[in-house]
């Protein structure tokens, strides 16, 4: 039977989550979880979603109201599965743009927090990101699910460094294979890295050199038929470009 791992984008309007340096959380989050997606479904897993689109799970009009029916149905949804594993994703905010780093909230620490903050550290310690650490948070609603559960803040949107990563494609989709990886290693699925079509080094293509005598031929003729010096010059470089092209040494220059 498939492993279920229900994946729960932070936010939606009209609560944007976080807000700093052109982005907005709930957007970022929603990419990032599409992309997390489909490193699990590569392995089989079945990807469920809290929500599916911009929008809270509330429809109330009442900022605060609209938040806590948006948290309970979220847990509803979970519970109401065979949830192996429960994924939050966030970004995290500042008032002091200097703030930095990653970091893994859990109702309760286990290996399976273990494994999936492991994983995100090995990928973001090559970007210098400052790991904050795996912390418990049980006031977190969203935490309160049947299946482990972990939230990820995985940057400062209001750090310009860290939300110039989080507009990079290329690098949210090598971040997702990380989050994937370490959800994989959670719930007991060996990872299986993305092929990637191996690059073979360009063959140099030469002339060969009877082609190439042949065209210097025609050209040594039409250099003997010109009584133009800058014609004959030219002439001349274009048959070292063809001996150059055959491995030949060059004889004009």
């Amino acid at each position: 039977m498939s492993k279920i791992v229900v994946v729960d984008p932070g936010h939606g309007l009209p609560d944007p989550g976080a807000v700093g340096n052109g982005l907005q959380e709930h957007e970022r989050a929603f990419a990032l979880a599409k992309l997390v997606r489909d490193v699990l479904t590569r392995h089989g897993v079945t990807v469920l979603f809290t929500r599916n689109n911009e929008r809270s799970l509330s429809s109330a009009s009442n900022l605060k109201t609209n938040k806590n029916e948006d948290l309970s149905t979220r847990q509803r949804f979970s519970n109401s599965k065979a949830t192996d594993f429960f994924l939050s994703l966030h970004m995290n905010a500042a008032d002091n743009p200097s703030a930095n780093g990653y970091e893994t909230l859990c109702y309760s620490q286990n290996g399976q927090i273990e494994a999936l903050h492991a994983s995100v550290k090995v990928f973001l310690q090559k970007y210098g990101l400052k790991d904050r650490g795996i912390k418990i948070r049980t006031n977190l609603a969203v935490l309160k699910v049947k299946a482990k559960a972990a939230l990820l803040e995985c940057f400062f949107i209001t750090n310009p460094k860290e939300a110039a990563l989080m507009k990079d494609a290329a690098f949210l989709l090598e971040f997702a294979e990380a989050i994937g990886q370490g959800v994989l290693k959670a719930i007991g699925i060996a990872y299986v890295p993305v092929n990637k079509p191996v690059t073979k080094p360009k063959e140099e293509v030469k002339l060969k050199i009877d082609d190439a005598n042949k065209v210097i031929r025609i050209l040594q003729d039409r250099w003997n038929a010109s009584t133009d010096a800058n014609e004959k010059k030219e002439i001349g470089r274009l048959a070292d470009e063809v001996r150059v092209a055959a491995g030949m040494k060059k004889v004009n220059g």
